[in-house]
């Protein structure tokens, strides 16, 4: 489809995006589709999301334990919208 480029760490070119340091590529593609088929008719939907890195960023990763049901929302800094929210109901599984 001629995206390896893209993915490629010394030659995706987004300086369009970004025209500043540090350089971005795409690390990771994920799609997810529901199809359901029935007597009653047909329901689809999905979604894309697109994982892309900086090459100068560290990746840092934070360990956290979870022992109770909790609820959970991450919003924009600046703005203060919420983008997304979430719920942990059973922290075992």
């Amino acid at each position: 489809m001629g995206m390896e480029i893209a993915f490629d760490r010394k030659k995706a070119d987004f300086s369009r995006i970004r025209p500043i340091p540090p350089e971005l590529y795409i690390d990771e593609i994920k799609h997810k589709t529901f199809v359901e088929v029935n007597e009653t008719g047909t329901e689809a939907a999905s979604a894309t999301s697109i994982t892309m890195v900086a090459l100068s960023a560290m990746m840092t990763s934070i360990n956290m334990f979870v022992n109770r049901p909790f609820f959970f929302a991450i919003r924009d800094n600046n703005s203060g919208t919420i983008l997304f929210m979430g719920e942990i109901t059973n922290p075992e599984n």
